[in-house]
């Protein structure tokens, strides 16, 4: 019993001592959409988690916040290597971890939380020391995708109108003549009846920002399924949404 005792005593103290030596570490962790800027408030936010790569202990968590940054800087007029992307008010969440040596960290990404249907998940891990805090652009996580919101309207004789409204990742808007032109990306809604495709529909540019139109008709009455996407054939971006719709019989 008393050779517990003083290993429970030992174990308490090599807890404190850890605990005294810890020093507070500050990492600032950003969340980039693949061919455009930071993903911040204007989508939702992005959860940001930051835990032991090996343990799994959750060391903090929280919100990236704030503005997408310079289109300038970041898209028509890219900066020159090792200069600051970012500003103070550019999207990110500075995490606040205390270690008391070096360890190897993993950061989890998981947003847009404002369109669930576009949720994308990303991480990485790094090794962080006590005291040497990662500010400025921070730890930057790409995040693929585009964010898409779909729906449908029936007309009388089975005439339906898809309609989606697109945007990149980050909230940034696709339009002629625009850093994110229409004619870039592939849009089209695949329907189903059954878990069986009985038709495919491209869908056109109509705008002004973002909205892109198809029209098909179908004559077998029921329920249907639309899975629209936007496909970018040159960076690999993909969005997807699902919307019902239903057929009524003559």
């Amino acid at each position: 019993m008393k050779f517990i005792t003083q290993l429970s005593i030992s174990a308490l103290a090599l807890m404190l001592s850890a605990n005294i030596f810890a020093t507070e570490t500050s990492i600032m962790i950003r969340a980039k959409a693949v061919d455009a800027k930071y993903i911040g408030t204007s989508v939702g936010g992005v959860k940001a988690v930051v835990e032991d790569a090996e343990t799994g202990e959750i060391l903090d968590q929280g919100w990236i916040k704030g503005d997408t940054g310079s289109t300038k800087s970041l898209i028509t007029d890219p900066i020159a290597r090792g200069q600051v992307l970012t500003n103070e008010t550019t999207a990110g969440f500075l995490a606040k971890v205390d270690i008391s040596s070096p360890r190897l960290l993993r950061f989890k990404l998981i947003g847009p939380y404002g369109y669930r249907q576009s949720l994308q998940e990303a991480t990485v891990t790094s090794w962080v020391i006590p005291g040497k805090d990662i500010l400025g652009d921070g730890i930057t996580l790409n995040m693929s995708g585009f964010i898409v919101d779909a729906w449908t309207n029936v007309l009388e004789g089975g005439h339906v109108e898809i309609f989606t409204k697109a945007s990149l990742l980050c909230g940034c808007p696709i339009s002629p003549n625009g850093p994110w032109d229409p004619r870039d990306y592939e849009a089209t809604a695949i329907l189903m009846q059954d878990d069986m495709k009985v038709d495919e529909v491209t869908l056109d540019f109509t705008g002004p920002v973002g909205i892109f139109t198809g029209k098909t008709t179908l004559t077998t009455p029921g329920l249907y399924k639309a899975i629209v996407y936007l496909f970018d054939k040159k960076t690999g971006n993909v969005g997807v949404d699902r919307t019902m719709f239903e057929i009524n019989e003559k």
